[in-house]
């Protein structure tokens, strides 16, 4: 049961970081389109200047699972460390969302 339950926290973690990711980049995207928004993340402007700003979320995406999931195959001792970066990173981003989609749709 208790092995369930930890690949359930797993799962989660990395549904987070895809939703958050993906719902990011896309509301980002159609808020821009609007000439009144504008980027204000530099990181952000300068991958999209040289079109890597897809690139770039599909690699943390994948990075984010792969990692977590490889380490967590090695050593299971440290559950709650490993999962901490998607789910933080995740989360972060999902409110990024949120919040790009409060300015959409205001």
């Amino acid at each position: 049961m208790a092995y369930n339950k930890l690949r359930i926290i797993e799962l989660v973690s990395y549904v987070i970081l895809i939703f958050g990711t993906l719902g990011d980049h896309l509301s980002t995207a159609i808020g821009l389109q609007n000439p009144m928004y504008y980027e204000t993340n530099q990181f952000t402007v300068v991958l999209m200047s040289k079109q890597l700003w897809l690139s770039f979320d599909l690699l943390l995406i994948v990075l984010g699972v792969i990692i977590p999931y490889k380490l967590l195959r090695m050593r299971k001792d440290l559950f709650k460390e490993v999962l901490a970066f998607p789910l933080i990173l995740g989360i972060a981003r999902l409110s990024g969302c949120l919040i790009n989609l409060s300015l959409i749709y205001m």
